[in-house]
This record gives C-alpha cells, structure tokens and sequence, in this order.
C-alpha cells in the first residue's frame, strides 16, 4: 500500500477527536470511508493502531509511535503549501511571554537577512504550548517544565536554551525597597499578585516553598499575564515575581524595585523543544541552528545583570 496525505489526515483526526465519527464530521467525509481508510492502513500494518472502546477510539502502542510519525508529515507538507505560496519557508513557533522579550527579538533580528523564512509565533502558556507542540501544531515551543528537559517526553526533543531566575518585586515606594535584604519567609504577610494557578511560575514557586518548609503563598490577585502582575506592582503595595529580565527593565525604568530576598529562588531553564524528526528536516535544522544562536546572545544579555 503507498500510503498518501489522506491516509495520515484520517489517523491523525481521529488520534485528536477521539473517535471515527467525529473524524468523519471534521474532514467532511463519510463515517464508513474513514473506517475503509483506516481498515486499509492497519491491515498494511497488520496490527490495530486504535481500540474502539466505549469512551471512543484510543491509540494502541502501535498506534501512537504510528500518529506521532503522521502528524509531522501532515505539518510537513502544510509547509511545503504555504511555501509554494509565498516563497517563503513558513515556520510555527510557540514562545512563553518571559521569553517574547528575553530571546525571540534576537530570533527576529537573525530573521531580518533570512527572507527565505516567514514566522507565526504564537503565544501561551508552557502547558498549552507543550499540547500543540505534542499534536503538531507548531515546528517548534520556547517553553518551560518545572521538571525541566526529563520531563518533556521521549517522543519530543527538548534542548536547554538559557536559565533564567525569578525575583520579588515591590514597587519603588513600598517600605521594602529600602531593605537590603529580606527574609522569604517574612513576605508571607504580604499582600502578592501572581500567574494563576498551575502555571509553571506558580509550580516553581510552590515547589519552592514546600522545599523550604514554607505555607504556599496565597495570592491575593491572580493575573493572566506577568505585564498584569507587573503593572499592579507599580502602583500598589502588592508584590510579585517576575523574571529577571522583566524586573531589571522595570526597575531601570524606575517603575520597580528588586528586593534581595534570603533563600533566592533558583533559576529554571528555557527549553527548545520539537518534534524528533525536525532535527533531521533540513528546512527546519537551519531555523533550529538559527534559535541556539539567538539563545546564545540572549545568554550573554542576562549576564550583564
């Protein structure tokens, strides 16, 4: 059997819908004509790459190694359309916030003398982009893991790009400022803005505290963004955490003040991750070479704090 684009279409909507028939309504065809297809495929296999159980289809180990595989070869000739198109190579890149400011500027001005490549960033959350990149919507995530690289999965790629720490942030007039340094534990009392729950700011932080055998911080707002949490910090007696990077713009710009606080939090590390095959996609081993030297310069930006 010579397999074809449709074939990896169908394994790969029904691998994300869960079932056959949900398959069939979202690529428009009928339900028996995506049983016939994935009928042919797995007698070509000669194993059953899902088990139709009565939550719906679920990929068997067969099945997962096989969609994994699917998935980047369907995002791989999506490329191949929008480069026809444009002329261009068409490159998705999920990026954190903290890293929008820290690293993808140095991207962006590799990118400038590299007309042969278009980007589409999007931005989100290290857990959404860890979704999207495991599904195949994007070539490649700028994201974090509270568990780091051996957390990612054996089915991504996941190189270190650069750490980052974050600090505690008051505002410039807030009594604190003028301490010279401030014991963790005494911040307890404090009023704090922080990302919501289950983000990876939060899980670093609450990690943190049980390690030091610390209450959890409770925030009095919990923010969507870390520009929220810092443009509250300005003008309130709340604090927050922010990354290095976006405490030292805040404070050079006299909007902030950094407190030295005792334990300092440890520093987390900014993650490359993509699918195993990038690595060998020529097209996307030059943009993946392009982003490690970006992290590179980034790296050397955030020693001079």
């Amino acid at each position: 059997m010579r397999f074809q684009r449709r074939h990896m279409e169908v394994l790969v909507t029904i691998a994300d819908s869960g079932s056959i028939h949900k398959a069939a309504q979202q690529l428009d065809i009928s339900q028996p004509a995506v049983s016939k297809v994935l009928a042919d495929i797995e007698s070509s296999f000669g194993a059953r790459l899902f088990e139709r159980t009565a939550a719906g289809s679920v990929l068997t180990d067969k099945g997962q190694a096989l969609v994994a595989q699917a998935r980047f070869l369907v995002r791989s000739i999506e490329r191949m359309d929008l480069a026809a198109q444009s002329e261009a190579v068409v490159v998705r890149v999920g990026c954190i916030p903290r890293s929008m400011r820290t690293l993808m500027p140095h991207i962006v001005n590799r990118l400038s003398q590299q007309a042969h490549y278009k980007l589409q960033v999007i931005e989100g959350a290290s857990a959404a982009l860890h979704t999207a990149i495991q599904r195949a919507g994007l070539d490649f995530a700028v994201m974090r893991h509270v568990g780091g690289e051996d957390a990612i999965g054996r089915q991504l790629v996941a190189e270190r790009l650069y750490d980052e720490r974050p600090l505690v942030v008051a505002s410039a007039r807030h009594p604190l400022a003028k301490r010279r340094q401030v014991p963790l534990r005494s911040l307890l009392q404090h009023r704090w803005a922080l990302t919501a729950a289950h983000t990876t700011s939060r899980n670093v932080l609450d990690r943190f505290c049980q390690e030091q055998g610390m209450p959890l911080i409770q925030p009095f707002v919990e923010t969507g963004s870390l520009d929220t949490s810092a443009a509250l910090v300005t003008s309130t007696d709340l604090l927050s955490l922010l990354p290095e990077s976006v405490a030292r713009l805040y404070e050079g710009m006299g909007l902030v003040s950094v407190l030295r606080v005792a334990p300092a939090l440890p520093s987390t590390a900014v993650l490359l991750v993509s699918d195993p095959q990038a690595v060998n996609d020529p097209t996307l081993m030059a943009f993946r070479q392009l982003v490690l030297e970006a992290a590179a310069s980034a790296r050397e930006s955030l020693s001079r704090h």
